[in-house]
C-alpha cells in the first residue's frame, strides 16, 4: 500500500478556491441542474424509452402483440395502455417482463422506476424526472471519490463543476434509462473501495472495517444490478487491489474478496438469467455489429469530445459541421491526453492507477472485439460510463493543479484559467443548444422522421394508418399522434421474437380496409402488405416528397 507520506504529497500545496473560481463553480452547478430538468417532456420519447415504460408497466411485448391485430381498429391510446402502470400489474410483472424479453437489463433501475411511476405517474416528464433526480446524486458521489483520491476539497469541487456541465451527463440525465444510475454506482463503489482500503491500511477497529467493506459490497451489488457492463468496473477494482496490495497485504486481499464474493452471490439470480438467455441478448443487440474501422476511430474521437462539448453533430454531419467539430475534438483529445499524462507524473500510483483502470477496462473490453470482429460497441457513449468518470476526474485534477501551482508563472496560470472558462463555456453552450432540440444524436437522426410522419398524418382530417412494421417504430409514433388518428396494424415482434416463435413466424391475412376514413396512410409496410393492398384495387403513392419517411398514401384506382 502507499505510505502516509505519499498520500499527503497531494496536499503539499492545496489552497482553498479563489473567490472567482468559487463563484464560477457555483454558477456552473446551478446551470447544470437547470439543464437536467429543462424541457423534460419535449425531447423525443424514443424506442429505448418506450421499452422502459413497457417493462415498468409490467407488460411484455408478446402480450401487447397478441392483443393488437388487423381484426380491430385501434387508437394511439390503445398502444399507450401498455406504457402505463395499472392495478393489474405489479413489480413482479416488471421483473418477469425483463427476465423473459430483456435479460441484458438488470432490474434495479426498472424497479425504482416502477415505484416512481406509482407515485408520480407514467407521463414522459414523470419517467424522465426520476433519472434527472438520480443524476443529482452524482455531485456528492464525485466529491467523495475526488476526496478519496486527492484529499483536496478544491479538486473535488472542480470535479463537481465538470460533471455538472458535461453535455454527456446532462444528455443521459434526461433519458428514461439506467445510465445515470450506472454513473452513480460506478463512482460510489470506487470511492467505497478506496475508503475501505485506506481504513484497512490504517488498522482501524474491526467493526469499522466491516462497516467500510460492507458499504463496498452493497455499492458493488447495486452496480451489478444496474448494468451488465458494471463487470468492467468490478474488473478494474480487482486489478487495482492486486497491484496496490502487491500480493502481500493479506488483510486487504481477504476483505476485498469476501466483499466481492458477497456482491457476486447477491447478483447470482440475475447473472444466471443473463447467461441462460445470452443467445437472445445477441439477437436483440445485432445492430451493434455493423461498422468499419475508420468509422470506428472517428466515433472514438467523437465519444471523447462529447464529455465536454456537444452541439448535436453525428454521423450525418456536413463539411461545415465537421470543419468546426474536428479542431474542437483535437483540442479536447489533447486536453484529455495531457490530463492523464499529468496525473501519472504528479500523483502516486494509488491515485492514477484506479483512474486509468476505470478507463482501460471498459474501453478494451468493448474495443478489442470491435477491432477483431467488427462492431461499434466501443464507440457507443452510453456504454462508456466508467471511461467518462476516469477522464473527467483526470481533467478536474489537471485544471485545478495548474491554476494553483505556485511554481508556474503568472502567464501559465492565466492561460489555464482561460482554459477552465472555455471548458465550462463549452458545456453551457452545448446544454443550451440541446435543451431546445426535439431530438439529439443519442436517439439516432433517423427518429426525426417519426416526428415528420406524425406531423403529416395529424394534418389529415380523418386518417387511418395501416402497417405491419416492427413494434419498435409504432410505440414511439403513438406519443405524437392526435386522438383522431386511428390504426389498423399487425406489428412484428422485436424482443419477444426469440422465445415466441409463433410471433416471429406469424403471417397475418391482409387487412380489410374500411371505407369510413377520408385519408389512408401506409407506414413502413412489408413487401407482402404492399402487394396485398395493391391487389385490392388500391394505388400507393408517397405521402411526402421525402420518401425516406417510409410513409405512403393509399387511394382507389
Amino acid at each position: 500500500m502507499e505510505s502516509t507520506k505519499d498520500r499527503h504529497r497531494l496536499n503539499s500545496h492545496n489552497p482553498s478556491l479563489d473567490n472567482w473560481l468559487r463563484f464560477l463553480i457555483v454558477a456552473v452547478l446551478v446551470i447544470g441542474i437547470l439543464f437536467r430538468f429543462a424541457n423534460l417532456d419535449r425531447k423525443f420519447y424514443w424506442v429505448d424509452e418506450t421499452y422502459t415504460s413497457l417493462r415498468v408497466s409490467g407488460y411484455t411485448e408478446a402480450e401487447m402483440l397478441k392483443e393488437i391485430s388487423y381484426q380491430k381498429i385501434t387508437s394511439p391510446s390503445d398502444l399507450q395502455k401498455y406504457q402505463q402502470i395499472n392495478s393489474e400489474k405489479t413489480v413482479r410483472d416488471t421483473l418477469n417482463s425483463l427476465a423473459t424479453e430483456d435479460p441484458q437489463h438488470p432490474p434495479l433501475y426498472y424497479v425504482l422506476a416502477r415505484y416512481w411511476a406509482q407515485w408520480f405517474g407514467s407521463s414522459v416528464a414523470a419517467m424522465r424526472s426520476l433519472v434527472a433526480v438520480i443524476s443529482l446524486l452524482v455531485f456528492p458521489a464525485i466529491y467523495w471519490l475526488a476526496w478519496e483520491l486527492f484529499e483536496s476539497s478544491a479538486v473535488a469541487w472542480m470535479a463537481i463543476a465538470i460533471f455538472a456541465i458535461s453535455p454527456y451527463h446532462i444528455l443521459f440525465a434526461q433519458e428514461a434509462r439506467q445510465y445515470s444510475l450506472w454513473t452513480v454506482t460506478t463512482i460510489l463503489s470506487t470511492a467505497a473501495l478506496l475508503r475501505a482500503m485506506r481504513a484497512t491500511d490504517a488498522n482501524q477497529n474491526p467493526i469499522w472495517l466491516v462497516y467500510h467493506w460492507t458499504i463496498y459490497a452493497v455499492m458493488t451489488t447495486m452496480g451489478f444490478y444496474t448494468h451488465l457492463l458494471f463487470v468492467c468496473v468490478a474488473a478494474a477494482h480487482a486489478i487495482y487491489v492486486a497491484v496496490i496490495a502487491n500480493w502481500r497485504d493479506i488483510k486487504t486481499f481477504i476483505a476485498y474478496y469476501v466483499a466481492a464474493l458477497i456482491a457476486l452471490i447477491g447478483f447470482r439470480p440475475s447473472l444466471i438469467n443473463t447467461v441462460e438467455n445470452f443467445p437472445q441478448i445477441r439477437s436483440t443487440t445485432a445492430w451493434l455489429e455493423q461498422t468499419n474501422f475508420l468509422r470506428l476511430v472517428s466515433r472514438w474521437v467523437g465519444s471523447v469530445s462529447i464529455a465536454f462539448f456537444d452541439i448535436g453533430i453525428d454521423g450525418t454531419a456536413n463539411a461545415t459541421q465537421l470543419a468546426l467539430l474536428i479542431p474542437v475534438g483535437m483540442m479536447i483529445l489533447a486536453l484529455v491526453g495531457y490530463a492523464l499524462y499529468y496525473l501519472c507524473r504528479q500523483t502516486p500510483k494509488r491515485v492514477w492507477l484506479i483512474v486509468w483502470l476505470l478507463i482501460a477496462t471498459t474501453a478494451l473490453f468493448l474495443a478489442v472485439p470491435d477491432i477483431i470482429k467488427g462492431g461499434r460497441r466501443s464507440a457507443n457513449p452510453r456504454y462508456l460510463v466508467p471511461c467518462y468518470v476516469g477522464i473527467q476526474l483526470a481533467v478536474a485534477y489537471l485544471l485545478y493543479a495548474k491554476i494553483s501551482n505556485y511554481l508556474d508563472n503568472l502567464k501559465q496560470q492565466k492561460l489555464w484559467k482561460i482554459i477552465i472558462v472555455a471548458v465550462f463555456s463549452a458545456g453551457i453552450i452545448s446544454g443550451g443548444v440541446s435543451s431546445q432540440a426535439d431530438i439529439w444524436w443519442n436517439k439516432g437522426s433517423g427518429w426525426l422522421r417519426t416526428l415528420e410522419v406524425a406531423t403529416t398524418i395529424n394534418q389529415a382530417s380523418n386518417p387511418l394508418i395501416i402497417s405491419d412494421t416492427n413494434i419498435v417504430y409504432l410505440m414511439p409514433l403513438s406519443y405524437y399522434l392526435q386522438p383522431k388518428v386511428k390504426l389498423l396494424i399487425e406489428p412484428r415482434c422485436y424482443t419477444s421474437c426469440y422465445k415466441n416463435r409463433e410471433l416471429a413466424k406469424k403471417k397475418p391475412q391482409p387487412p380489410q380496409i374500411p371505407g369510413v376514413f377520408t385519408e389512408l396512410f401506409l407506414y413502413r409496410p412489408s413487401k407482402a402488405l404492399r402487394s396485398a393492398i395493391q391487389q385490392q384495387n388500391y394505388q400507393i403513392d408517397p405521402a411526402d416528397t421525402n420518401v425516406e419517411l417510409n410513409l405512403w398514401k393509399i387511394t382507389t384506382k
